[in-house]
């Protein structure tokens, strides 16, 4: 029998883990592998209590399938493809057979985790599945995956995307620009090397003592803890973890989006608000650039996400207070007032709101 691949090893099961998850010691230590039916986990011996186990959320636990492929059918199914479609894709993809039933069965237990499915139906009729996501590689200085979800833009123009607030069109042009960013992003800009970076940015008004960030639960913590251990690789958590959301919850609208500030635009948010977004330096213009990881839409708000691994101690209140101001310059009609921030791991989220960063100090 020919062995079983090194990517089919499950990686979060590799890493040492904190702590025993039995009695909490911290001396643990490599007891073997278990070579399950189409993965191998890494076991772990507890010095303390003597008992060995697999390190992980319960999604990875008593499982056949490896979870990889699990999310990859979860996703495949919300773009708009059949059961019986969606298992055919996944066979041709990785040559492991799954029953539409045990499809179904899949969707049940993660169905929380899946806002869109309630629009999915109404989505299918605008767009084919493999017409549902628009992606587009970017190649600023580094290659980014900007991509945006053809049918949630369209219920953001109509007004439908958020149920309890049916027939609120004020975001609409959000949608348009959205939509437009790749015919009107100034890729040179993001190019030059002598230009500012927002995630670079330390400007004197991101003081964290003026904003109230408010930590809380949120469903984008529920669903980097299913994807995060699913996947080995730092940059490939990221790009699966944003496409996860984009095709599955229902408020993820883009991903990846580019934001731009020339020197026009920073010369009248620095006027506005009072402040210094960019040392100058000579005659030069001033630019700023960046990346947003997820934009949503939810609660009346336009949310700008940040995922990071260390949020407990990387606080990025300037990076995302700058995509703020940039949106508000980007978008029509499109107010501070209505933008809140976030970033966010598989453990935390925490938020903030962006205006209070620009309210005169008395």
């Amino acid at each position: 029998m020919s062995p079983i691949p090194r990517i089919a090893r499950v990686p979060l099961t590799a890493k040492q883990p904190d702590a025993c998850p039995h009695c909490g010691s911290h001396v643990v230590t490599r007891r073997g592998t278990r070579k399950k039916k189409l993965e191998i986990v890494q076991l772990w011996r507890c010095a303390s209590c003597k008992r060995v186990f697999t390190p992980g959320p319960a999604a990875l636990k008593n499982k056949t399938y490896p979870l990889r492929t699990v999310i990859d059918a979860l996703s495949t199914y919300n773009l708009g493809y059949s059961l019986e479609d969606t298992v055919a894709r996944i066979k041709s993809k990785s040559g492991r057979h799954i029953a539409p039933s045990t499809l179904s069965s899949w969707l049940a237990q993660h169905h929380d985790l899946m806002s869109y499915s309630r629009l999915r139906d109404r989505g299918r009729h605008l767009f084919p599945p493999e017409q549902t996501l628009r992606s587009i590689k970017l190649y600023h200085r580094q290659v980014y995956g900007y991509a945006f979800h053809r049918p949630k833009l369209e219920f953001l123009r109509r007004g439908e995307l958020d149920e309890k607030r049916h027939g609120d069109t004020r975001f609409a042009s959000l949608a348009n620009f959205l939509e437009a960013v790749p015919l009107i992003c100034p890729h040179d800009l993001f190019r030059a090397e002598d230009r500012g970076r927002a995630s670079q940015a330390q400007p004197d008004f991101a003081d964290i003592t003026r904003v109230i960030v408010n930590r809380k639960e949120n469903i984008a913590t529920r669903i980097a803890g299913l994807i995060i251990p699913a996947v080995g690789n730092n940059k490939l958590r990221h790009e699966t973890l944003q496409k996860f959301m984009l095709t599955n919850d229902s408020v993820t609208v883009a991903i990846e989006i580019p934001i731009w500030l020339a020197e026009t635009d920073i010369t009248a948010l620095e006027q506005q608000h009072h402040i210094e977004l960019a040392p100058r330096t000579g005659a030069a213009d001033r630019s700023i650039t960046g990346h947003i990881d997820f934009l949503q839409v939810r609660n009346g708000a336009v949310h700008i996400l940040d995922y990071k691994p260390d949020a407990r101690t990387n606080k990025p209140i300037a990076q995302l207070a700058i995509y703020a101001l940039a949106l508000t310059r980007l978008v029509p009609g499109l107010k501070l007032f209505d933008i809140k921030c976030a970033w966010f791991n598989e453990e935390e989220y925490n938020e903030f709101f962006p205006r209070t960063l620009f309210v005169p100090r008395r």
